[in-house]
């Protein structure tokens, strides 16, 4: 009886229990904003709260071409399954043509009535907060005078008149460079309405126009005129020919024999570029071909992780993933069809939206002045303000003076896979590796295309510009005088007169240098192109690893086309230069020729032979380092080991770290020494 009791009170338990678990989940069910269903089970779990309903990152005010496609991301953390919405000001609906969908502004085509402040207001039941952007519609610079490579010739003696205009919205800035070197950086060169403008032979107009009076050879050259604007930037060049009187060449006969002429030489042009093109597109074959047979090897000797293809990333569609938080899960970011304004360009080098978080505007970015050409396009030296970037990440940021500094800016306006791939691993290399001898990648202007990328730059600028400014004139005379025209110096932009560096300021900055590509080789990556010409410095003789890589401009004459590819034939091994093979072992041979250029004042290695004698020597083996006399005999040897031609036989980052520590504290001690003891002997006096 009492276990038929017993039983009987157990099933009572069990059943309010059920009754009390059916009302629980009743109530919430009533309560729409506390349910959340499993994707893959179907079933109903309460919400977790993941802390206060905040922006990350805060929406940002962006500039859209006008007729072009754009969209602005506002994402939210926080708060309990919060909905996000965009409105015109701060409750109007949204224009024609602009639609708000999963917390994703999009404009279908941009026209200058869709101008205006937007609201992004993110609630979810018990929070609101709110984000006021900008939009603004824009016109990029085009240039309407010179036209591209137009050509311009002169009598030695005339005036002529450059003309530099643009349009845009807003109205482009206009200035002139020659040779790539701004002229209002070139001694001689007035601006209008200086005192000097009247007298001066080149005068810059206000209106853009540039003055050339009693024209001489020297100012022959390419001149280029570069507008900018908040827009974006846009660059032509024209070729200006300066012939002494009664030396112009003929004009062009206009008879039947000259016509025949012309249509020979055409037919004959037109064959001569179809037969170069055929081998082009064969060689390309052929390199493309070989890279992805290496390919995977690469990746896996150097850590890296497998480049995302793109037609994998083709392949996600829109709706694979599911709303969260205003933004779509990882598996459909960047992928949806409507994302028209992220090009080729912006599929290939940015995963998943890795990079997010180095987006900066580019109409942060002011006062651009060309430098030359890189590996991707037009390298820029540019002004930011820090201060400005750092409030993009952190709002809470109390007000403070503008921080402008320079920025190095690459730009990338190609679409070849394999430099898609580098642009994405230099970006990836200088987000990863930090250091106080490495430039600080400051971020990714990549909202349009070009994209560019942003590297702190410094006061002094590059290192071999700084360390031929060290030169004495006898030093110069001499090395012109063995190195030939053919190699000159790179012409020194306007700075302070640079120190001469002591035997001791050679070894920290020697040694600032293999701390720097240590740190990259401790984070399992590779620079491929250490050299001078590739270290930026400060005024307080700081040096910092860099990349600006102009392959064309000042110091093209450092690289050297092979394969199909633009190399430092100079700098690198003959494992690098003849299969293709980098590693920090490469790196380390590359060091040693920097720190080579250290000491003999940036001349060109291997300076009296050509291009071609350096490769055919390279092949041989017979390429050979000679050590500067001014070199410590400590530091020759280490160098000497760097230059080994056999990858394993160099020494690691580490040891050379050391290594150089060691050597610089040497130095140091034997110069307190040396100056106790001097001391001594005056006091003895």
């Amino acid at each position: 009886m009492r276990a038929f009791q017993h039983s009987l009170l157990c099933l009572l338990l069990v059943l309010l229990s059920g009754l009390d678990l059916a009302i629980g989940s009743e109530e919430i069910d009533r309560h729409p904003a506390h349910r959340v269903r499993s994707h893959k089970t179907g079933r109903r779990y309460r919400a977790v709260n993941d802390g206060k309903l905040r922006f990350e990152p805060e929406p940002y005010s962006k500039k859209l071409e006008l007729n072009s496609t754009g969209k602005i991301h506002c994402k939210v953390a926080g708060g309990v399954a919060p909905t996000v919405q965009w409105y015109l000001n701060e409750e109007d609906p949204l224009p024609e043509g602009v639609t708000s969908t999963k917390g994703t502004l999009l404009v279908s085509s941009a026209s200058r009535g869709h101008a205006g402040r937007y609201t992004c207001r993110a609630s979810d039941g018990n929070h609101t907060i709110s984000s006021e952007i900008t939009l603004d519609i824009v016109v990029s610079p085009r240039i309407l005078e010179p036209l591209p490579d137009e050509e311009r010739t002169v009598v030695v003696g005339e005036t002529v008149v450059l003309n530099c205009r643009a349009v845009g919205e807003p109205q482009p800035t206009t200035q002139w460079d020659r040779n790539r070197t701004q002229l209002t950086l070139q001694p001689g060169v007035d601006v209008e309405g200086s005192p000097n403008a009247s007298s001066a032979r080149l005068v810059l107009l206000s209106n853009g126009s540039l003055v050339i009076r009693a024209a001489a050879a020297p100012d022959a050259g390419r001149y280029g005129c570069l507008a900018g604007s908040a827009a974006g930037l846009a660059r032509t060049e024209l070729l200006l020919s300066v012939f002494r009187e009664g030396s112009l060449p003929p004009p062009e006969s206009t008879g039947v024999g000259g016509k025949a002429v012309v249509v020979s030489i055409s037919v004959a042009g037109a064959y001569m570029l179809l037969v170069l093109a055929l081998m082009f597109y064969c060689r390309r074959r052929r390199l493309r071909r070989r890279q992805r047979g290496e390919k995977m090897e690469l990746e896996m000797a150097e850590g890296r992780e497998k480049l995302v293809e793109e037609g994998e990333e083709e392949k996600q569609k829109v709706g694979n993933g599911a709303p969260q938080n205003g933004r779509l899960l990882h598996a459909d970011r960047d992928s949806d069809a409507v994302n028209s304004e992220v090009s080729v360009i912006s599929r290939v080098s940015k995963k998943s939206g890795q990079y997010d978080h180095l987006t900066v505007p580019r109409t942060l970015l002011t006062n651009a002045i060309p430098l030359g050409r890189g590996e991707f396009g037009e390298v820029l030296l540019a002004k930011i303000d820090l201060y400005q970037v750092k409030k993009l990440k952190n709002k809470d940021l109390p007000d403070s003076e503008p921080d402008v500094k320079h920025v190095l800016v690459k730009s990338l306006t190609v679409k070849d896979e394999s430099q898609l791939a580098e642009f994405r691993r230099q970006l990836d290399m200088f987000s990863v590796v930090r250091h106080e001898n490495v430039a600080k990648l400051i971020g990714l202007c990549n909202e349009t295309s070009p994209h560019y990328m942003l590297l702190e730059h410094t006061d002094w600028g590059d290192l071999k510009s700084f360390l031929v400014a060290t030169r004495t004139e006898a030093e110069s005379a001499e090395y012109l005088s063995r190195a030939g025209p053919a190699h000159p110096p790179p012409a020194c932009p306007a700075r302070p007169p640079a120190p001469p560096l002591s035997r001791q300021h050679r070894l920290v900055v020697s040694t600032q240098l293999a701390a720097a590509a240590g740190k990259l080789a401790a984070k399992r990556v590779t620079h491929r192109d250490i050299a001078a010409r590739n270290c930026v410095i400060t005024s307080s003789l700081q040096l910092k690893l860099s990349l600006p890589a102009l392959t064309r401009g000042p110091h093209s004459y450092e690289y050297y086309k092979h394969h199909d590819q633009v190399i430092p034939l100079r700098w690198l091994p003959s494992e690098a230069v003849l299969e293709g093979e980098y590693s920090t072992k490469s790196d380390v041979y590359m060091f040693a020729a920097t720190v080579w250029e250290i000491y003999t004042k940036a001349e060109l290695p291997f300076t009296k032979l050509n291009d071609n004698s350096v490769l055919e020597r390279l092949k041989n083996g017979t390429l050979e380092w000679s050590v500067p006399t001014t070199v410590p005999e400590t530091l020759a040897a280490l160098l000497k080991r760097c230059w080994n031609k056999s990858p394993t036989d160099r020494p690691q980052f580490t040891e050379i770290c050391e290594e150089m520590v060691t050597i610089l504290q040497e130095m140091t001690s034997d110069n307190v020494s040396r100056k106790s003891h001097d001391v001594d002997k005056e006091v003895e006096k």
